[in-house]
């Protein structure tokens, strides 16, 4: 019933598809533009200098070499990142192997579902007679192929789907190894944007190896269905190309947000208003003509200026406090990235934490899916629910499951 409050026909989510439905009381409101603000000419983000790109680099290769020339005062801090992962990993590892081993397990699926030979491959059916493979272009109507292929993701797992036209300004200039240095093109016309939960039960403990598991997991599991509609939509006759978790060419964050997928938020993420920011992305680029969403506005940015409750928690410091910065000719909220690592290569861990006390990822729920259509709605009022979660929710790390922890 909830979803018929959804007016633009590509919203009506009325197919019985997926298991992710009714999730607020009514939808975010659409605006003509993002929340976000330009202020200056753009400049587009080199993968290069993203801290994974640059811990990926083999110490002495050609690609390092190459990055601390020109970047010599990033070389001592990433030299003593690269130390400190592999002090505490290796600790970890002498500790519980089997365990640790299986925390990080689901990266593997991350890892292979990014590789070039998959991304770029037209993954034909072979198990079925000749004749029923079909390559000539399908031709449907915008709107139609809009809500099936919105369907078709919420069936596949994705908890909210988006489209967009690519803005070419959020595509990465310059590509990390292995294929260091080599100039992005990506020139499709529209991005499918799919949002995949994350379980809250798993990131409960924040640091542990749920937490760990949860997010390798679900970003393999983005990165598989990605795949998945990517090739659907090659044997509909158009280009397609997935965007897996390590091989997508533009900046996440601004493409879901212009998908109407969420807002930017203080902790530099998108934030539903459905489950806040406890999910992880998947991707296609297509040329199959589509509608494009409109993005949303739900009071995230005035919510987000008085909330601060990631800021206060984040163990590195590493979540801004103050005010929006200009970055790249966008003004935002900034991450320090270099603090982020430095603390999740300390614990072993990647950490979590912000994805669990933003006051937006809370239980689905008729009094939880109440407050957030409220704190959506009332500026007056938002202050008064960031006190009221700071009171009630300590978000106090849960043990991790029995059988993540259980020795063998």
């Amino acid at each position: 019933m909830l979803q018929r409050l959804y007016s633009d026909p590509t919203d009506l989510m009325d197919l019985n598809a997926g298991t992710s439905k009714g999730l607020v009381i009514t939808p975010p409101r659409k605006v003509d533009k993002p929340t976000y603000e330009i202020v200056d000419p753009i400049e587009r983000y080199d993968t290069r200098d993203h801290m994974w790109a640059r811990m990926a680099m083999p110490v002495g290769s050609p690609a390092y070499e190459d990055y601390y020339s020109r970047h010599p005062e990033k070389k001592a801090i990433d030299d003593d990142l690269r130390e400190r992962g592999k002090r505490s990993g290796m600790k970890l590892l002498e500790s519980d192997r089997v365990n640790e081993e299986i925390a990080v397990s689901g990266y593997y699926g991350a890892m292979a579902m990014s590789r070039p030979q998959l991304v770029d491959a037209f993954l034909k059916i072979t198990m079925v007679p000749v004749g029923m493979v079909k390559v000539d272009r399908v031709e449907a109507d915008p709107v139609s192929m809009s809500r099936k292929i919105k369907a078709f993701a919420l069936q596949l797992g994705a908890g909210k789907v988006g489209i967009t036209e690519l803005n070419q300004n959020w595509v990465y200039s310059h590509e990390p190894v292995p294929t260091y240095g080599k100039p992005v093109e990506c020139n499709y016309r529209y991005v499918i944007c799919m949002a995949v939960p994350q379980s809250p039960f798993l990131k409960a403990n924040q640091t542990g190896l749920g937490q760990e598991w949860e997010v390798g997991w679900k970003y393999a599991y983005a990165s598989f269905i990605s795949v998945i509609m990517a090739n659907f939509i090659r044997h509909l006759g158009w280009p397609a190309r997935p965007a897996p978790t390590f091989n997508t060419p533009y900046i996440v964050c601004p493409v879901f947000i212009d998908a109407g997928i969420g807002e930017d938020s203080r902790c530099t993420q998108v934030v539903t208003k459905e489950f806040g920011n406890n999910w992880r992305p998947g991707g296609v680029l297509t040329d199959l003509p589509l509608v494009p969403d409109k993005p949303v506005d739900f009071g995230l940015q005035d919510f987000c200026d008085k909330c601060k409750i990631c800021a206060d928690r984040c163990p590195a410091g590493a979540i801004p406090k103050g005010r929006r910065e200009v970055v790249r000719g966008v003004r935002k909220w900034q991450l320090d990235a270099e603090k982020c690592t430095r603390y999740s290569f300390t614990i072993g861990h990647t950490c979590g934490i912000c994805q669990v006390v933003c006051p937006w990822n809370h239980s689905n729920n008729w009094f939880h899916n109440s407050v957030r259509d409220i704190a959506s709605r009332s500026t007056s009022l938002r202050q008064s629910i960031v006190s009221a979660d700071k009171f009630f929710y300590k978000h106090k790390p849960a043990p991790d499951p029995k059988w993540l922890t259980e020795p063998v």
